[in-house]
């Protein structure tokens, strides 16, 4: 049976990571003659057809990169040993859903699905709504503005912040800290780089988790409470190797999991809004129609989705497709690629509100399907609300679009546009 060294690589098809990238990867690797699994020149797999993607998700054999592989020998370092590059990284993903498996993975992942369902959701609009209403008050003697410094950034640092109990001062601190984070998915990676993401990341870290302990001890933050009181029932060992490891403190429970919260929901806003400005009728179209929203949303992160790539790990053996694959490999999970596979949304790169969006690939898949999705789609949702509601008229600049490159998200670094 081949094996995945026989696959074609994903970088032979010009995939080098970025939104542009991506695009062009698309426009060859959809073509009739295909292939239907690639690798890495590192040796992943990777899957990025639909089929394929939903598959994988589903399949007990593929499970999280544990913290023990994304960060060898973090974990075995006495207490006060100093930290190897990549420490500050590890000290706050480690403790993300996404690194855990069985039997650490559901019940870490239970506690924080009892705070970010669609009704907890519904129940955290007041404070969303008015974040929101705060941030657009800046826009009335303004003409233009960056959506991504003034807007994006400020609306989850100030949700989240506000749920966990941060002062101003430090949600302003970790804003600019999430911005330098965005080093940390660099696929290319410099030592600089690595400096720039650690530093970061460890500061974002002690922010989220001193900010929660002082709200725990406080008792003010019911958000922040019932967190700890679910994470305190958790029996389960820690295992960095495979199972991963359970939060020793709801700070740290926060920190890792609020990564996407702070960082990815950002920039979830700007796409939903940059693909909603490239087709300005159907713009004015929705915010004249508020039941629209929801479809348009959908449509919009379908088009743009801000993650391009997560990695999997394999726990088991598994013949796939013709393919062995082994215990132990890293699978390059393209998620994004599942929104443009023209198998299943026809013309993925036309724009169209009447779409089925069943399937979508934009928050991942199966168990480890992204549990803050329902709370970053109100966000978006209350921001493009609040816009119609102050009538604000938005369309861009001249200035250049450029999305980062050598990146695993979509993501524009700034994202100006005028304000009428």
């Amino acid at each position: 049976m081949p094996d995945i060294a026989s696959l074609t690589s994903l970088e032979s098809l010009g995939f080098t990571g970025g939104r542009d990238s991506f695009r062009a990867f698309c426009a060859r690797v959809f073509a009739d003659d295909a292939p239907r699994l690639l690798r890495t020149e590192a040796g992943e797999l990777v899957v990025f057809r639909h089929g394929d993607l939903r598959a994988f998700g589903a399949l007990p054999e593929v499970g999280a990169l544990p913290p023990g592989v994304m960060f060898p020998g973090l974990h075995q370092l006495p207490p006060g040993a100093p930290l190897p590059p990549g420490g500050g990284i590890g000290g706050v993903i480690s403790h993300q859903v996404f690194t855990a498996n069985p039997p650490i993975h559901m019940p870490v992942r239970l506690t924080l699905l009892r705070q970010l369902s669609p009704k907890q959701a519904a129940l955290l609009e007041p404070v969303a709504r008015n974040v929101v209403q705060g941030l657009l008050d800046t826009l009335k003697h303004r003409d233009e503005i960056d959506l991504v410094e003034d807007i994006a950034e400020r609306l989850t640092a100030r949700f989240w912040g506000a749920l966990i109990g941060m002062t101003e001062t430090e949600m302003a601190e970790a804003a600019l800290a999430v911005r330098d984070m965005t080093a940390m998915f660099l696929i290319q990676m410099t030592r600089g780089d690595l400096q720039t993401a650690d530093t970061a990341t460890a500061t974002y870290g002690r922010l989220v988790e001193t900010a929660a302990l002082r709200s725990l001890a406080a008792g003010t933050h019911p958000f922040v409470t019932e967190l700890a009181a679910d994470l305190a029932k958790i029996e389960a060992q820690d295992d960095p190797d495979e199972a991963g490891i359970v939060p020793p403190n709801v700070g740290k429970l926060l920190a890792g999991n609020l990564v996407d919260g702070f960082h990815t929901a950002a920039i979830g806003a700007v796409n939903t809004l940059f693909a909603l400005l490239q087709h300005p009728d159907t713009f004015t179209e929705v915010l004249a129609a508020p039941e629209k929203l929801p479809a348009v949303i959908m449509e919009a992160l379908r088009l743009e989705p801000p993650v391009l790539f997560l990695r999997r790990y394999m726990l088991r053996d598994l013949d796939y497709a013709g393919i062995h694959i082994p215990k132990g490999t890293q699978v390059l999970m393209l998620w994004a690629a599942g929104n443009h596979d023209p198998a299943v949304f026809p013309k993925p790169q036309i724009f169209r509100l009447d779409r089925d969006h069943r399937g979508i690939t934009t928050f991942g898949g199966g168990a480890h399907i992204c549990p803050g999705r329902h709370v970053a789609l109100m966000l978006i949702r209350l921001l493009l609300e609040e816009i119609a509601a102050r009538g604000l008229r938005l369309s861009f600049t001249d200035a250049p679009y450029a999305w980062l490159g050598n990146h695993a998200m979509s993501q524009l670094p700034h994202m100006r546009f005028r304000v009428g």
